[in-house]
């Protein structure tokens, strides 16, 4: 029923190409964002996890000792 609808409305292919246009748009624009960082603050952003982590660990390991 759906199908017979979508079929019905006039340049609904439009529709089709206008989403893939934005999706390419956007899966390039983040290629390029990507590939622009620069590799200190990629390890930067790599070991903040980690730093955020050992520092909590020493934050009450300090707490614990007063």
């Amino acid at each position: 029923m759906e199908e017979k609808i979508i079929c019905s409305l006039d340049g609904v292919a439009v529709y089709g190409i206008i989403s893939i246009c934005i999706f390419v748009a956007f899966f390039a624009g983040m290629l390029m964002w990507a590939f622009a960082r620069k590799e200190p603050y990629l390890n930067r952003m790599g070991h903040l996890p980690l730093d955020a982590g050992e520092k909590n660990r020493d934050d009450q390991r300090n707490a614990d000792q007063l």
